[in-house]
């Protein structure tokens, strides 16, 4: 019987450690980070005697598509969210996979479909437009027509300087009448589809309406060439700490106004803050290249290894 004993707890182990198979469903062992493992997503946390137990209840409850087990307080986790490996990682995550006609939400209406959860909330989500990548989305409006928002860790404020801050009539108007038209944005909407942002949406926006869309900005302070003149009409675009960064590719300049153009304009090196200033008369400025869209942040460093290898041949022709 002893012999019995220690045979099952090193097939256990052995189990644990490899993909596990229950019936027609495959379960493949991943790493994940802890921070990852957010409570507010758990289906059921329960008291686990065994790995196969835990497994064997994800496999029976049709909204479960992940599980973490520890096997030290015997914690069983079963989620409706599956979660990417990590390198760093530290906790045990198992996803049911091939027989399991289960599948990761791509969009905030599955999440509703394929979970039950009607509560808006930070949902992991798969769009197809960051191919499958997991991406941290604000679902609004769950429980009828879903909305979906990036929820902004960083600052991201558009001031503006227009003909109604007029002080004087001259060529550099040095003042203005306080305040200056702002807003700032909390939240932004974006097209799951293509991760387009809807720029004059002002729902988690402060003011809840105003004449300037996101990633915009005015100025009436006289024309472009007009040097050294104040400037006052700025932007700053901050999707750090998002796992998002706009299209690099993205062109800012002239949208409209006399004499218009961007003035100290600066890109971070991750791609994920964007800065500033508008100059013209009642010049405006923003994306000329078309409607902002989200990237993934991996996709982008890709991107910047191109650039740099390109930018590096470029200087070895012309010497």
């Amino acid at each position: 019987m002893k012999w019995n004993a220690t045979l099952l707890f090193f097939i256990s182990l052995w189990i644990g450690s490899l993909s596990l198979k229950i019936g027609v469903y495959n379960f493949i062992h991943l790493k994940t980070r802890l921070d990852l493992i957010e409570p507010g997503l758990t289906i059921r946390s329960d008291f686990g005697l065994t790995m196969i137990q835990c497994a064997t209840s994800c496999a029976e409850d049709l909204r479960c598509v992940s599980l973490s087990y520890s096997r030290t307080i015997k914690s069983c986790k079963l989620f409706d969210v599956i979660y990417d490996s990590d390198d760093i990682g530290d906790v045990d995550y198992w996803i049911v996979t091939n027989g399991s006609t289960r599948w990761v939400p791509k969009s905030c209406p599955e999440v509703a479909s394929c979970s039950g959860i009607t509560t808006d909330g930070e949902y992991w989500i798969y769009p197809t437009a960051t191919n499958g990548r997991r991406t941290k989305i604000y679902c609004h409006n769950l429980d009828s027509v879903p909305v979906h928002y990036v929820t902004l860790k960083n600052t991201n404020r558009f001031i503006g300087h227009n003909k109604t801050n007029w002080v004087v009539q001259q060529e550099c108007r040095s003042d203005f009448k306080a305040p200056l038209t702002s807003v700032e944005f909390g939240k932004i909407q974006i097209n799951i589809e293509d991760m387009e942002i809807n720029e004059t949406d002002y729902t988690f926006a402060s003011p809840s309406e105003s004449h300037l869309k996101y990633g915009h900005t005015t100025d009436c302070n006289g024309e472009a060439f007009r040097n050294p003149c104040p400037r006052f009409g700025n932007a700053t675009i901050d999707t750090g700490g998002t796992g998002l960064i706009f299209d690099p590719t993205s062109v800012f300049g002239k949208t409209g106004g006399y004499s218009a153009a961007i003035k100290d304009f600066s890109r971070s090196s991750d791609g994920s803050r964007v800065v500033f200033w508008c100059a013209g008369w009642c010049g405006k400025c923003g994306p000329t290249s078309g409607p902002l869209q989200l990237k993934s942040a991996n996709e982008f460093s890709k991107i910047m290894v191109l650039f740099s290898k390109m930018n590096f041949l470029f200087v070895l022709n012309m010497n």
